[in-house]
């Protein structure tokens, strides 16, 4: 009973003190059960689109934005801090407000003024904006493996993604798939699958991420494959779900670990 003990512990501090993508930094890597499920059924989660924008342009007006906002600290269970960023389209066009309401219309921040290229980019893509965040993971921080529930081609808000920072030793997995974007590329991703992100390099990630209405226009944008794939994607969505779920309950989460540890200490 010892040594299963033990072995069940080694497994819970894998599970959750490894997200990364790299294989050589732990026997998971690309073995969790619904990275299986979705690479078994061919699941397509990610598409990089057509465009493609300026990154000295997009960086010089970041270094404009992190001069005059301060980022703010994202919510959440699923990460340990280090996980912050500037709305630039937000409730009440409050640059510090993280939160969404499909009650409410968004509007511009005034962080935006800092960023003119960026609000070509927003405004040029089709449909109605929701959040628009400059997002970004402090070195040495991880964001732990979960899901929303609203970003997908197959629910309400479809999420874009255009990197800004980046480097190699950031990890960035949907489901089975790599995400290995790059500076300037414009990226969707399913975020409603599990999805897990690590920075192992020494500066920040930052991401410009944008939520859009789910219209026709912002569907055209993406591969038809991709898109005629719902029945399949919803299997593979309530059965990664139904994974995720269970297996945070036999492999304690890290806050749960934690906490454990307080509550004998």
């Amino acid at each position: 009973m010892g040594q299963l003990k033990k072995m069940l512990r080694k497994l819970q501090l894998a599970a959750y003190k490894d997200p990364s993508l790299s294989p050589d930094l732990g026997p998971f890597g690309h073995s969790y059960p619904w990275q299986l499920y979705t690479r078994m059924n061919s699941v397509e989660l990610t598409a990089q689109l057509a465009a493609a924008y300026p990154v000295e342009e997009l960086q010089a007006e970041l270094e404009e934005l992190l001069a005059n906002f301060a980022p703010q600290d994202q919510f959440g269970q699923y990460h340990r801090g280090g996980w912050s960023g500037i709305a630039l389209n937000a409730i009440d066009g409050d640059a510090l407000r993280d939160d969404d309401d499909f009650e409410k219309t968004l509007t511009k921040t005034p962080a935006i003024k800092f960023a003119p290229t960026m609000e070509r980019i927003i405004d040029a893509l089709p449909s109605e904006k929701r959040r628009v965040r400059i997002l970004q993971l402090a070195p040495g921080k991880q964001i732990f493996w979960h899901r929303d529930f609203w970003h997908s081609v197959d629910s309400k808000i479809i999420r874009l993604h255009i990197p800004i920072v980046t480097s190699p030793k950031v990890g960035f997995q949907i489901g089975h798939q790599d995400c290995i974007w790059q500076p300037g590329e414009l990226w969707y991703g399913d975020f409603t699958f599990p999805h897990r992100l690590q920075n192992a390099g020494n500066e920040a990630r930052i991401h410009l991420v944008i939520d859009l209405h789910n219209d026709a226009a912002l569907r055209a944008l993406l591969p038809e494959s991709l898109v005629n794939q719902g029945e399949v994607r919803e299997r593979a969505r309530q059965r990664s779900g139904m994974l995720l779920d269970t297996w945070g309950q036999v492999f304690a989460t890290e806050m749960r670990l934690q906490a454990a540890r307080k509550v004998r200490g």
